[in-house]
């Protein structure tokens, strides 16, 4: 078009077309430019006017650019261009309104370009099929996931291999532990029924002395690697894109469990193994994407050791007289029948398994709020308790007894409606009526109905109703009469041979 320059692009344009057969004026049209323009151009004519070197504006910042804003850029810790401008909008009042923040932006880009320090620089990297599996912890809190109406807190051991993606997760109730890093381990090698050569973390205390200059391994993180004979590997502390592979599927991953949440139409589960199921199912549907890259690692492997390894860490404790047994700092009720014991404690993530010499004797939850120190179940104490009602109104653990809240406001209804020692033996009759015939949660329902009346319960006819075995249906079973005249078939049968006499 006649007054306007071309364009080094256009002419490229041009010149591409030309090359792949087109006309001149196809060529011409493609490109944006006239059929005079491409003719000078196939007769080696002018072709494109070079950058200019002249300013068509006076520049807003020359005044002030060396003495205020190159200090600025000079700093041992870079600032934001927007940080800067605000700076010299301050130092000079009135000169540079809000219209030349953009202006400024392209000014510092353009100087830091020129004289700026270097920057870092990332370097891909070659992940051979089998070489590489990667372990990490991501927090969950924000999926608002429940458990029987209550509030989940939690992680996710996540474990991803470099190759193909694939990838395994586990329910984490505790923090960064070594039992939570080795049951991720554990769980995520059984499901590929392999090990990979090389294990890579980021800097976990459960793996690493981190406080050591060396840097050294933690004994069982060591022993757990030896056991399985992958090498253990680490990023460089506070590099975290170093496990790129691992730091952005966390990532996808909790958004891929919150819109499977969404679908559900709920975030509420009836237990913990209900929710590590879904969490499993979700996994699954990932790693359906990467099967065909999977088969290809799945050959590289290396196989399995032949026993399972030590995930958990043991402590030693002594029962009281109490039934309690101090663990971690927290108090955990076990049997009455093994007061005086001492036992040994595995200590796992979520549970906590108590062993005299080698028979495991019980089995509790782990805690893990900060606010709970003891882990009381009735079940364990009932007996005892029905014998000394009176104990339970000033019992220490009283109010961690109770199974549910209506329990609790059960028990405050009576303190406040009967004397002390009639509330207490009707409130420990009630805990060994659940207990003996298994039925709280119809006997929850009931008090929940009774509080809502503001009548005390009836221990005995409460009893009666869910103690009495209810009445079942006999089924009636019909026999056909023998018919006797099929007997007479036998005589038709005939006889056996007689045995000759052996003689003496």
């Amino acid at each position: 078009m006649s007054g306007k320059h071309i364009t080094p692009r256009q002419v490229a344009t041009y010149m591409r077309e030309r090359a792949d057969g087109h006309s001149q004026q196809q060529a011409a049209d493609r490109a944006g430019i006239s059929i005079r323009t491409a003719r000078r151009l196939d007769h080696g004519g002018k072709q494109a006017k070079g950058p200019r070197t002249y300013r068509t504006r006076p520049d807003a910042f020359e005044k002030v650019w060396d003495h205020h804003v190159v200090p600025l850029l000079r700093t041992e810790k870079p600032l934001q261009a927007k940080v800067m401008f605000a700076e010299l909008q301050r130092r000079c009042s009135g000169q540079f309104p809000d219209s030349l923040l953009r202006t400024f932006e392209r000014r510092v880009r353009s100087w830091r370009a020129l004289h700026g320090p270097a920057q870092e620089t990332y370097f891909p990297q070659e992940h051979p099929p089998g070489w590489q599996g990667i372990a990490d912890f991501t927090v969950c809190d924000q999926l608002g996931v429940t458990i029987g109406g209550q509030p989940l807190p939690h992680r996710l051991g996540h474990f991803r291999l470099a190759y193909s993606g694939w990838s395994s997760a586990h329910v984490i109730l505790g923090g960064e532990s070594f039992a939570a890093l080795a049951e991720t381990l554990r769980i995520a090698f059984e499901h590929l029924d392999g090990i990979p050569t090389t294990l890579r973390t980021d800097s976990l205390s459960a793996a690493f002395k981190n406080l050591s200059q060396q840097h050294d391994l933690t004994q069982r993180f060591l022993a757990l690697c030896h056991h399985y004979g992958c090498d253990p590997t680490r990023n460089n502390r506070g590099q975290a894109h170093e496990n790129g592979s691992i730091e952005s599927p966390n990532g996808h991953l909790k958004t891929a469990l919150d819109q499977a949440l969404i679908l559900r139409g709920s975030r509420d589960f009836a237990d913990l193994a209900e929710y590590r199921a879904f969490v499993d199912g979700c996994v699954d549907k990932r790693n359906q994407r990467c099967r065909a890259a999977f088969s290809t690692e799945r050959a590289h492997l290396r196989p399995l050791p032949p026993h399972p390894p030590v995930t958990w860490t043991e402590a030693i404790g002594v029962v009281s007289y109490y039934a309690l047994i101090r663990v971690l700092h927290k108090y955990y009720m076990v049997p009455p029948r093994l007061n005086g014991h001492r036992l040994v404690v595995r200590i796992y993530d979520d549970r906590l398994e108590f062993f005299d010499g080698r028979n495991r004797v019980y089995v509790c939850p782990r805690i893990h709020r900060a606010d709970q120190t003891r882990h009381v179940n009735y079940h364990l104490i009932i007996d005892n308790l029905v014998r000394k009602p009176g104990a339970l109104a000033r019992l220490i653990y009283r109010d961690d007894l109770h199974p549910r809240p209506v329990f609790a406001r059960t028990w405050m209804h009576l303190r406040d409606r009967v004397n002390e020692a009639i509330a207490c033996r009707i409130y420990v009759r009630l805990l060994h009526l659940a207990h003996t015939h298994a039925c709280e949660d119809a006997l929850a329902s009931r008090l929940e109905s009774l509080l809502a009346r503001g009548e005390l319960p009836d221990v005995e006819a409460l009893r009666a109703e869910f103690a009495v075995p209810r009445l079942c249906t006999i089924p009636t079973i019909a026999l056909p009469d023998p018919n006797p005249t099929a007997y007479d078939r036998l005589l038709a049968l005939p006889s056996a041979p007689s045995t000759p006499a052996i003689p003496a």
